[in-house]
């Protein structure tokens, strides 16, 4: 009697597909992190391109006008005035960035801030410079970061003003070094002992303690509020939504510091362990937020005040943080 064959049907027992599948996430679990790796390197390039560009425009700046731009000012100092907007160093590179129709269309060059966007009613500001000022340029961006487009942190300007009137998002923000960033100008504008100040820019033959050693720009993130590349509000306050917009401070405020006092004036990045500076040589470097950190102290050995002249403060109880910050403390620096 003959039989037919049957072949038997092949398949996988429920604890064979449970081992595949614990085998899969095993090696989902081993990929992602250098799938995420990979990503975060490729940004960090990226934002090192971006710093490298800006070296490279301030100094063309300099080339251009014997000095770098002041961290923010007026073009005519006549013009200066107590709560009116200011043009900020980002704005003057505008020409040397490759967006020499913005530098045009906001009359950078030609007249004030406060001219082109006239008072603190943002409601009857003229529409063209108003969506120039909202205009998300890449350059200004990290792309590690998680800030909007438009900087919605704070006030512009005037309290409780609309986020359709705020200006767009900087991740890079000049160094200030010592002092706070404020200037009243009923006075002299400060001495800020870094390569940007108000009003006033810096010579490279003012950096004494020589380019490649003296922070020009670093970065700070969007959980430090970021920055403006346009300008200021108006140049009085250090509050968060004035003079720190476009510059920062390396003293009394640490890398990446916790949301405390004043942390909006301070450097900070998305970057996993510390953030990317340009120095005045126009080179980029990575520095770790571990840094060595020291405010100093007076020449008498007793601690000083913000507002303790830098005269008065012993350069060598100074940290690599605030060595890097200035650019004619004088003391020798090691790279960090």
């Amino acid at each position: 009697m003959s039989h037919k064959y049957r072949p038997t049907r092949g398949g996988f027992t429920l604890v064979e597909l449970l081992v595949v599948i614990a085998i899969i996430g095993v090696l989902v679990g081993l990929l992602l992190p250098a799938v995420q790796a990979a990503r975060e390197a490729a940004r960090r390039m990226q934002c090192s391109n971006n710093l490298k560009q800006m070296g490279l425009a301030l100094h063309n700046f300099h080339d251009t006008f014997n000095e770098f731009p002041a961290g923010y000012g007026f073009n005519n100092d006549a013009n200066k005035g107590s709560w009116r907007k200011a043009w900020g160093w980002g704005a003057r590179i505008l020409p040397y960035i490759e967006q020499g129709n913005m530098y045009d269309t906001l009359g950078v060059g030609s007249r004030e801030f406060n001219d082109a966007l006239p008072g603190n009613d943002s409601s009857t500001w003229p529409a063209l410079e108003l969506a120039a000022i909202r205009t998300n340029l890449p350059t200004f961006r990290c792309p590690s970061d998680i800030s909007p487009d438009i900087n919605t942190s704070v006030d512009f300007c005037h309290s409780g003003g609309p986020d359709s009137t705020k200006p767009a998002t900087s991740n890079y923000i000049g160094v200030y070094a010592y002092q706070y960033s404020n200037w009243n100008p009923g006075g002299a504008p400060p001495s800020t002992n870094g390569i940007f100040q108000p009003q006033n820019g810096s010579r490279m033959a003012s950096v004494t303690d020589g380019l490649s050693n003296t922070f020009m720009v670093g970065e700070r993130g969007w959980a430090h509020q970021a920055g403006y590349w346009v300008g200021v509000g108006n140049v009085n306050s250090e509050a968060s939504w004035s003079s720190p917009k476009v510059v920062g401070r390396s003293f009394m405020l640490k890398l990446n510091m916790p949301l405390t006092s004043r942390y909006y004036s301070t450097f900070s990045s998305y970057h996993p362990g510390g953030a990317q500076f340009v120095y005045g040589d126009g080179s980029v470097h990575f520095i770790a937020d571990t840094i060595d950190f020291n405010d100093g102290l007076k020449t008498d050995g007793t601690p000083h005040h913000w507002s303790t002249p830098f005269s008065n403060i012993d350069k060598t109880t100074l940290g690599l943080w605030q060595r890097l910050g200035c650019k004619n403390d004088g003391q020798p620096v090691e790279s960090p």
